[in-house]
């Protein structure tokens, strides 16, 4: 790769650490996978195909080594640490809609592992990361018209996840999301 190409990676180097994180929950965790993104784009620099932008193109690698991640730790996303509200207490703005907001994109950043292929790509690529319906059908070597739908679907499946795994709650003096209890086997 040239120098300029170099140059071009290092430029989405925040864009892809921002959308891994943000489906990892975990600081140390993204930052290995976003440097095992850049050590894959440099190994497989040939196999790009060219039709889509760079961003997408890291993108979608990044969004496969955090699918191989979940598939062989079969656990959901981490929750984040406690450094988020410290940077929410440290802005001195709206701490409490910061706080609030800040949970529950937590709570849907947890449940958005469990959403099934291909849903979770769609549904990552265009929410986290923030990429076009042509972007993400370029990625997934998909329609624009099917990564409209498969957005629509998945955002209702997750819906579906969150109504059943939550108690979301907007009232001012309520958590806006609580997990529900778990069922308890009676033995029965």
């Amino acid at each position: 790769m040239s120098e300029t190409a170099v140059e071009s990676l290092a430029d989405h180097r925040v864009a892809v650490r921002d959308f891994v994180a943000s489906l990892v929950r975990n600081r140390v965790l993204a930052d290995d996978l976003t440097q095992e993104t850049f050590v894959r784009a440099q190994r497989s620099k040939s196999s790009r195909r060219g039709d889509s932008s760079l961003k997408t193109w890291l993108i979608a690698i990044a969004l496969n080594l955090v699918r191989d991640h979940f598939r062989t730790t079969r656990r959901a996303p981490e929750t984040a640490s406690d450094d988020g509200v410290l940077e929410a207490l440290n802005s001195g703005e709206d701490i409490e809609h910061d706080l609030l907001e800040k949970e529950m994109s937590e709570c849907i950043g947890e449940h958005l592992g469990r959403l099934p292929s291909p849903y979770l790509e769609v549904v990552a690529l265009y929410d986290r990361a923030g990429l076009s319906h042509g972007e993400i059908a370029s990625a997934l070597d998909i329609s624009q018209a099917n990564s409209r739908v498969l957005l629509h679907r998945g955002r209702a499946a997750l819906r579906e996840i969150l109504e059943s795994a939550c108690v979301l709650s907007f009232e001012s003096d309520a958590l806006p999301c609580e997990r529900r209890p778990s069922p308890v086997d009676d033995g029965d």
